[in-house]
């Protein structure tokens, strides 16, 4: 795969997951159940992302981009804590379907593009943070979270910053979820 389709895969990141996650809605068969503990994880992705985005001064970006390399908060845990959260939040949406399928579709997705996103992200950083990065990549995992926190993790939380980042995912995942509400009482 070339880097211009890298690139425009990374711009259209946030947009990607839209057309799966209709085609889940419509063949989702919600319980009351399965709605509540979707929410429960969606919301525990939502979280994680909440406190990620609260260290990064650039995400939403075209361009793979950053000043300094954070290493705080939930990076101090996982190199992408946002992609963690969105694992969650994608695997909230299928516990709320009720459809074995979106598993699968979720899985698939999640798996491709972010097998093309992260390794993207870390030649960026590689390249623009050398030495420093490496020793981070090697004390830090990629996706699962270690319970041991880097000890060199440098970085500030604003709140400001990332209510403003995610004010618009917490805007899509509410749609999302009353959608999944809409569809167990129309059937």
């Amino acid at each position: 795969m070339n880097d211009s389709t890298k690139g425009l895969i990374f711009r259209l990141r946030g947009l990607i997951p839209l057309p799966v996650l209709f085609v889940i809605i419509l063949w989702s068969r919600p319980t009351g159940a399965s709605l509540l503990a979707g929410a429960i994880v969606v919301l525990a992705g939502e979280l994680i992302r909440f406190w990620g985005a609260g260290y990064i001064k650039k995400y939403r970006v075209a361009s793979v981009q950053a000043d300094r390399l954070v290493t705080a908060g939930p990076y101090a845990h996982v190199r992408n804590p946002l992609y963690w959260g969105n694992f969650l939040i994608g695997l909230g949406f299928s516990v709320m379907s009720s459809w074995f399928l979106s598993y699968v579709l979720f899985f698939g997705m999640y798996l491709y593009f972010y097998g093309i996103i992260i390794p993207l992200e870390e030649e960026f950083l590689e390249r623009t943070f050398g030495a420093e990065f490496e020793r981070y990549k090697h004390a830090v995992p990629r996706i699962l979270p270690a319970l041991k926190r880097y000890a060199q993790a440098e970085g500030d939380y604003d709140w400001r910053v990332a209510l403003s980042g995610e004010s618009n995912t917490i805007l899509q995942l509410a749609v999302i979820g009353l959608l999944f509400v809409l569809k167990f009482y129309l059937g």
